[in-house]
């Protein structure tokens, strides 16, 4: 479960939104290739640059 910055309630890890308040979750990676910060409103699993393999860094 993932908690929504904004209202403070659980929702689904899977989910880009909070169905509680409306709010677009963001996640942020540092991909381990390039370096590179990258933010996306989903959950990622290839880097947009390098195609690096971000599954080794979810939590």
């Amino acid at each position: 479960m993932v908690i929504c910055p904004y209202c403070q309630k659980e929702i689904a890890g899977e989910l880009d939104t909070c169905p509680h308040c409306g709010v677009t979750m963001i996640y942020f990676y540092q991909c381990h290739r390039c370096h590179q910060e990258i933010a996306a409103t989903g959950i990622l699993k290839f880097c947009p640059l390098c195609d690096a393999n971000f599954s080794d860094q979810m939590n």
